[in-house]
């Protein structure tokens, strides 16, 4: 091949134009490879401009052509550290926006605030939310059943003694003076297997209307009412304990509503002595409240316990009750609203108790109480039935709901601690303040009771204590351990 300084200058051209028309072609493919700003650039490259330039001088083609490289490279560079640029450009704006939302360290102190104000609601609706519903609705619905109190039926009155030998002839000659016809009335007591002279001192009752059920080994009181039934062939039977005294008229008053068919239970009303300790107040307070509810649930056909001191039944509708059952007020009741009748309240039939001598025997009682609502759950798993349980609205608000309560408490004064926010702190401070008080009049009951409210706070916290302590008390042990005495 011929060097080319031997060409001519014809020669010289053309055969840098074909160079030219190469490159070209190479640089074209190449071009269609890259990304569309630099195939911009990399064309502007084969304008005629640049092919005349290049093929007009053969020895600036080629440091020119560099030229032109070198620029795409330094445009590519730049392309790279803009593009770099733009990403740091694009974190610094998501870390502005991170900023700008909620930090997630306080998410939960949002849902502490959250679950304070949900147990708020909880132990509102237990203790003035359902009872204000009840009465509202007792006074705008509510009806009472037809009574008569002038044809009086066959009663039978059951009562319940174990080591009862000094009060047991009182009781019985109470029953026996009531405002009743001699005729209709009998009184059946069952000495659950007394080791004192309970039995004895009953049947020398010189009445024919006094008989005596005498077992000779203790069963518990559910297991001897449910044998005293086994004796009773009156169409109605009444329950009392040895405790209690009668007014006048109050088992003539018991018994009228079983003039009405719809009527299976009626339950008396339980009038408690004032107190000599500083929560007696408080335990009044409670008993009033405790026994209007019950009143407005009457009317409404939604009651589902009576007082134990003084209740009476249709006696084809008793359900045996199982050994070792604490709440035979509150076993009676559901199985008569099972059945489809009706429980109403008398509260014109009166029943006198005496007050607890001291906190720690009001606190025994409630705690008896509160662990048989558990093993009543447990026995009668209807109960949390809506479609089984004729009263499960009553029964949950009333009755359940009270058993929650102290974990509601606990938890509400958790959460107010764990909330941000000056009111939450507030609140928490409130709430150990308000316990405080109320521990200080359980241990200081004298001085407790000459503060306005702190009986009432005392008694409530001694309640929730004791509802507290039901659950683990019903799982560790069996709940008629926990009062033995009738």
């Amino acid at each position: 091949m011929p060097a080319a300084t031997d060409l001519r200058p014809a020669d010289r051209l053309a055969r840098t134009a074909r160079r030219t028309r190469w490159r070209t072609r190479v640089a074209r493919r190449a071009t269609a490879r890259l990304p569309a700003p630099a195939r911009v650039r990399a064309r502007a490259e084969q304008t005629p401009a640049f092919r005349y330039v290049a093929a007009a001088s053969s020895r600036h083609a080629q440091p020119l052509a560099r030229r032109f490289r070198r620029a795409g490279a330094l445009a590519r560079l730049a392309r790279t550290l803009d593009a770099g640029a733009a990403c740091r450009a694009r974190a610094a704006q998501a870390r502005a926006r991170q900023r700008r939302l909620p930090a997630p360290a306080r998410a939960p102190a949002v849902n502490a605030a959250v679950l304070f104000w949900l147990c708020i609601a909880l132990v509102a609706w237990a203790y003035a939310g359902y009872p204000l519903l009840a009465a509202l609705l007792a006074r705008r619905y509510g009806h009472a059943p037809f009574q008569n109190d002038a044809d009086c039926e066959h009663v039978t009155v059951v009562v319940a003694a174990f080591d009862e030998e000094a009060r047991i002839a009182a009781r019985v000659r109470d029953i026996l003076e009531q405002d009743y016809p001699a005729d209709r009335l009998q009184v059946l007591v069952v000495s659950d297997g007394s080791r004192d002279g309970t039995a004895r001192a009953a049947a020398n009752i010189d009445d024919e209307r006094v008989r005596v059920l005498d077992l000779p080994h203790n069963v518990g009181k559910a297991a001897a009412l449910t044998l005293a039934l086994h004796q009773v062939d009156t169409p109605l039977v009444a329950f009392t304990d040895v405790r209690q005294r009668f007014s006048p008229g109050a088992l003539r008053t018991l018994c009228a509503p079983f003039a009405d068919p719809s009527v299976g239970a009626v339950s008396g009303e339980l009038v408690i002595a004032a107190a000599d300790h500083g929560t007696g107040e408080g335990v009044g307070l409670y008993w009033r409240m405790e026994k209007r509810l019950r009143s407005d649930e009457a009317r409404l056909g939604w009651l589902h316990g009576v007082s134990g001191s003084i209740h009476a039944l249709r006696r084809a509708l008793f359900v045996a009750i199982p050994a070792g059952t604490v709440l035979d007020d509150m076993w009676m009741p559901l199985q008569v609203l099972r059945s489809g009748h009706r429980v109403w309240m008398a509260r014109e039939a009166l029943a006198f108790d005496r007050a607890s001598h001291s906190v720690d025997e009001e606190f025994q009682r409630k705690l008896r109480t509160l662990a048989g609502n558990w093993q009543l759950i447990r026995r009668l798993p209807w109960l949390a039935n809506p479609f089984a349980n004729p009263v499960f609205f009553a029964w949950f608000s009333h009755k359940f709901l009270r058993l929650l309560v102290p974990w509601a408490l606990l938890v509400a004064l958790a959460a107010s601690a764990f909330a941000g926010g000056a009111l939450y702190r507030t609140l928490f401070g409130l709430q150990l303040l308000a316990y405080a008080g109320a521990l200080g009049g359980l241990v200081v009951p004298r001085i407790a009771a000459r503060l306005p409210l702190l009986p009432a706070a005392s008694s409530f916290v001694m309640l929730n204590f004791a509802a507290l302590l039901s659950l683990p008390a019903s799982l560790a042990m069996d709940p008629s351990r926990l009062w033995k005495k009738h």
